[in-house]
């Protein structure tokens, strides 16, 4: 076959960096999950740094984006040849510079080529903003429909936009060559699209980066979290189970006070940080029944993550201990 596509599932932590980086020395084209900017190229270029690239961008993590356009300014001066491929994000980016210029929802209604993005972003965001008002006082059973309601709004938005990057991928693909194509881990369904498209054509592997860390600590390829796995059912429209989605809904309100979300650095001490808290996090949870959590989240609902975590795990090892007679 006349080139080969590595579909590389990955997340924006240092700790990913080495496994990516060895990956994209092996590819002849890599292609980011990053809408185009002109001053992307720039940067590559060298004609301004990267300090000066990050400042004009918003990134989440700081630090790792740093790194990562080291490592991308050294493949480009080896030769590789680097794209950014998001068009969802693209799109996303041009409606919220028409709002800067005063521009209203008719007048984006109206653009045929932005119409649809609007449209589930705008139904994405009302369903988060309704998890927030229902999450501060509402019973438990309501704020569980809430979060199963985001999840599929959710869902439509990754299946539009792993559907309209597909096909952008498809159109960027030289004739020959290995292809590296970034996506974050909940995109399987980039994955299904591209296969279907490319089987005849190519080979295509989907990859875990730090897939042999993972499979050590937990005898898999990937660990998914509770709502990471209910939004991938809805992508995938998966028959209904309302048990399991309640109990995934509710495993992710839990999940979601526990893990640590800010930027975490590697050491000598501990390698894998973030992994490795994911993984700790998404065990924990794992063993709560929808009781477990419903009890729970009334605990910790207004409690930091340290105190959250203390509270889970105590109630966890109580529910382990045997009953005295």
């Amino acid at each position: 076959m006349p080139y080969e596509v590595n579909i590389v599932f990955s997340s924006h932590r240092i700790e990913f960096l080495s496994s990516m980086y060895d990956l994209m020395q092996q590819s002849d084209l890599i292609i980011l999950e990053e809408a185009p900017n002109d001053m992307f190229r720039k940067m590559l270029k060298e004609e301004i740094s990267i300090k000066e690239y990050l400042e004009e961008e918003i990134f989440e993590f700081p630090e790792f984006s740093y790194q990562f356009y080291e490592i991308l300014k050294k493949l480009h001066k080896s030769g590789k040849e680097i794209i950014q491929v998001e068009p969802y994000m693209e799109k996303l980016l041009k409606i919220y510079d028409l709002f800067s210029e005063g521009k209203m929802p008719q007048d984006i209604e109206k653009i045929a080529e932005l119409k649809e993005v609007y449209e589930v972003e705008k139904k994405a965001t009302k369903e988060l903003i309704d998890f927030y008002e229902a999450s501060i006082s509402s019973p438990f059973n309501e704020i569980i429909e809430t979060v199963k309601k985001f999840a599929k709004s959710d869902a439509e938005r990754f299946h539009l936009r792993d559907n309209l990057r597909a096909n952008a991928i498809v159109n960027s693909l030289p004739e020959k060559g290995k292809i590296f194509i970034e996506a974050g881990a909940i995109h399987q369904y980039l994955s299904s699209v591209l296969s279907e498209k490319l089987a005849d054509h190519c080979k295509i592997n989907k990859v875990f980066s730090l897939e042999n860390r993972i499979k050590e600590l937990t005898g898999k390829r990937w660990l998914f979290p509770p709502g990471d796995i209910l939004t991938i059912r809805y992508i995938f429209n998966k028959k209904e189970n309302e048990e399991l989605e309640n109990l995934l809904s509710a495993r992710s309100l839990i999940y979601i006070m526990l893990i640590e979300k800010e930027e975490m650095l590697p050491d000598d001490r501990n390698k894998t940080p973030h992994l490795d808290d994911e993984i700790q996090v998404v065990k924990l949870v794992n063993t709560l029944s929808f009781n477990d959590c419903e009890t729970l989240y009334s605990k910790i609902r207004f409690k930091n993550k340290e105190e959250a975590k203390k509270i889970v795990n105590n109630f966890v090892l109580s529910k382990q201990q045997p009953i005295a007679l």
